[in-house]
């Protein structure tokens, strides 16, 4: 849920102050029926009310006032997609123990638009951000098994565009890249004026070469993945590129490093032409 998509939230223009009368009358004469009702319309209210404090930036009143109108009426799916977004808006602005609290209560209110009453009035949109929402807010608390598990969901979500699928599997390679670089690191020595020298493989550990093989080789499945989903997605020839590098500094074999790093070098010629036809697309286009 985007911050636009509050802007562009309808205005009631506190409509529902001239229906109250009525509503009190239909109460009377209908029952429940009347209160429901007046509920619905006292909470599309909260929500315009909710909307201009959130435009504003002030999203912990806006997150309370989304709260009411979900008491007011518990099946305001609106409400509920605001609400959530109000409290991950307040994430990034906190730290500590204040960040991880909020950051779970974000993914709480999140989960509650996935249950199946719910996620079945989603629009497909709303289900995409959501899912995406959920792995970035796992992502904030560093649950890493939490992000590549929200990764897939959300790149096995029906109709899910192929870039947006590409980029979910581009994400979780990136992650595996990421456990590679904390093992080969350990055996690099900070050269003065240069690139740092890796030590050579007789020198690791074989706990440590294992490894890092296993994450490059995992971590490659998903890349390989991304490109097969989407050929032209270039970041995905990047880290490609960088996974084999990382299987290069752990190989002895000097024919293998060879043939590594040329099949690098050939991902990043791939990722710079992808850009540089990118570049010509978007100029052609202005």
């Amino acid at each position: 849920m985007t911050t636009q998509t509050l802007r562009d939230c309808w205005t009631w223009s506190s409509a529902w102050h001239r229906v109250l009368p009525l509503c009190g009358a239909l109460t009377l004469a209908f029952g429940l029926a009347g209160c429901n009702l007046v509920n619905k319309f006292v909470a599309k209210d909260l929500l315009n009310e909710g909307a201009r404090q959130y435009n504003k930036g002030h999203y912990e009143k806006a997150e309370k006032i989304f709260k009411e109108a979900i008491e007011r009426d518990p099946d305001f799916l609106q409400a509920k997609l605001f609400y959530a977004t109000a409290i991950r808006s307040r994430v990034n602005n906190e730290d500590g123990e204040e960040q991880i609290k909020t950051a779970k209560q974000a993914i709480e209110a999140y989960l509650e638009l996935l249950k199946p009453e719910n996620e079945k009035r989603l629009k497909e949109r709303d289900r995409d951000q959501t899912y995406a929402f959920i792995a970035d807010l796992y992502k904030t608390l560093d649950d890493q098994k939490s992000y590549q598990e929200w990764l897939k969901k959300r790149a096995e979500l029906p109709n899910q565009k192929p870039t947006t699928k590409a980029e979910c599997l581009y994400s979780i390679g990136v992650i595996y890249w990421n456990e590679a670089t904390k093992i080969s690191r350990k055996y690099e020595t900070q050269v003065p004026g240069k690139l740092p020298e890796v030590a050579k493989p007789d020198k690791w550990k074989k706990e440590d070469i294992d490894a890092l093989l296993q994450a490059v080789q995992t971590g490659l499945k998903y890349i390989e993945e991304a490109i097969a989903v989407d050929p032209r997605y270039a970041n995905a020839y990047s880290y490609k590129s960088l996974l084999l590098k990382e299987q290069a500094k752990a190989t002895a074999d000097p024919k293998v490093v060879n043939q590594l790093e040329q099949a690098a070098q050939e991902a990043v010629e791939k990722f710079q032409e992808l850009n540089r036809q990118a570049a010509a697309e978007l100029s052609g286009s202005s």
